[in-house]
């Protein structure tokens, strides 16, 4: 049995990884899914609701059986101007605070992007964290304070840093590309390249771990636990010119393509600029003008290449035929 507490259900990965766990065997699934207050949230029969919020964690949230806890309640935007601390980090600490004895392991959403920008090489898990914003040092909080307290009961903790991840709903580089390509802007000199995957593989990857993390507690295999940060994404990144060429083709854009020369130094400068606007319009820039690449080792030897052996581009290709349709 796969009990999972799961924070973020409503959310764009989190419907996802609800939609991964609907595949296993009837019977074999049971979810409590945190979800606010009058969240309009899916029903499935296989989820009990349990109404709440992060911080603020209900008493009756973690099951008394072995369980896991799936942890993607995560704050991303600010629209009220009220930080990130109280979700991110005393939310997370919280619900540490609630876990139990039979609490199996934890698996976190964190992202790539902690680990700073503007790299050259794929970067790798060991490398430093380098969080640049208000957000990203709240999920870099956020995972310290999960591997602190895994380490502290011996217990699986696996932190999952993807850069973009590819969807319908997709805000960050799909949006900022098909405008782009709308436009006929090419961003630089176009080489730029990205490490992405899709909402639903990500989910699957989400759901192998989970798998592994139950087989290992009982008894099915001897790995002994351990925590750590895994990359998530396609083994071949993807470039801006790929993705840019594909766009245009799938939705039969023909207007002249014009360069955007991006010095490095443009978004920082951007940022100063004090309007809400100008302050989006430096994170695309930054998104879409520079490499986000990182190596996936760490993730093939935990769940083998099925997955990060996908190909980007097809995996686009087939998300633009379904947005066509």
């Amino acid at each position: 049995m796969l009990r999972v507490v799961l924070t973020g259900a409503s959310g764009y990965v989190g419907q996802a990884i609800l939609d991964q766990l609907a595949l296993l065997p009837k019977g074999s699934v049971a979810v409590r899914a945190l979800v606010k207050k009058d969240k309009a949230f899916p029903p499935r029969d296989f989820v009990d609701v349990i109404e709440g919020n992060l911080p603020d964690i209900p008493d009756n949230l973690f099951f008394e059986d072995p369980h896991l806890l799936i942890h993607f309640g995560i704050k991303q935007v600010d629209f009220l101007k009220t930080g990130f601390y109280e979700t991110n980090v005393l939310g997370t600490h919280n619900l540490l605070s609630k876990c139990n004895s039979n609490t199996q392991g934890i698996i976190y959403g964190s992202t790539l992007s902690i680990q700073g920008r503007n790299s050259n090489k794929p970067v790798l898990e060991s490398e430093l964290v380098q969080p640049e914003t208000a957000l990203e040092r709240s999920r870099a909080q956020a995972e310290q304070l999960i591997i602190e307290a895994m380490s502290r009961d011996d217990k699986w903790a696996f932190c999952l840093r993807p850069r973009f991840i590819l969807g319908p709903t997709d805000s960050l580089l799909m949006k900022g590309l098909i405008m782009l390509s709308r436009l006929g802007v090419r961003v630089g000199n176009g080489e730029q390249q990205y490490s992405v995957i899709t909402v639903e593989d990500y989910a699957r990857v989400v759901v192998n771990l989970s798998e592994k993390i139950v087989s290992a507690a009982t008894g099915a295999s001897i790995e002994p636990s351990i925590r750590c940060a895994l990359n998530v994404a396609y083994r071949l990144p993807v470039s801006f010119n790929q993705m840019f060429t594909e766009i245009r083709t799938e939705k039969d854009i023909e207007n002249r393509v014009k360069t955007l020369p991006l010095p490095v130094w443009l978004p920082g400068l951007i940022k100063w600029i004090p309007h809400a606007i100008a302050e989006s319009a430096a994170t695309q820039l930054q998104s879409v003008g520079f490499n986000h690449c990182c190596d996936v080792t760490a993730l093939e030897q935990q769940l083998g290449d099925e997955i990060t052996q996908l190909d980007g581009i097809k995996k686009l290709q087939a998300l633009l035929k379904n947005q066509h349709e």
